[in-house]
Order: structure tokens, then C-alpha cells, then sequence
């Protein structure tokens, strides 16, 4: 079962921004995000979660169709 995609964005009362990535796995939360920190600017700080290290489902897939 895929879980379901989405992106937070938290603006605290200082306002500092934070952007989450939520339900996506390899760099695909980049990508997600990415129009995001090129409208906000300058990013002050990355945080990858474990997410971030797991490989996509697409490309597990490739790579079993590839070695039958």
C-alpha cells in the first residue's frame, strides 16, 4: 500500500519557515519541494529524514524487471 504524498509547511511566530516532505522516499521530497525553496529563497538548513535513504518503489521495480 503507497502511503499518501503530501507537504507540510510550518511558519512560526518568528518567522522562521519549515517544509516537509511527507510520504515520499529518495530524493523524490527534493523534487517535491522544490518549487517551494525557490520561491521562500535561501535555504538555512537541510534536514534529511530516514525517508530520504530509502530507495523509490519505481526503482525496485526497474531493477527486478531488469534482472528477470
Amino acid at each position: 500500500m503507497k502511503s499518501k504524498q503530501h507537504i507540510d509547511v510550518w511558519i512560526s511566530p518568528e518567522g522562521a519557515i519549515t517544509v516537509s516532505a511527507v510520504g515520499y522516499t529518495g530524493n523524490t521530497c527534493e523534487e517535491a519541494t522544490r518549487f517551494l525553496e525557490e520561491e521562500l529563497g535561501m535555504i538555512g538548513r537541510r534536514q534529511r529524514t530516514c525517508d530520504y535513504y530509502r530507495k523509490t518503489q519505481n526503482l525496485n521495480s526497474n531493477q527486478q524487471n531488469q534482472q528477470t
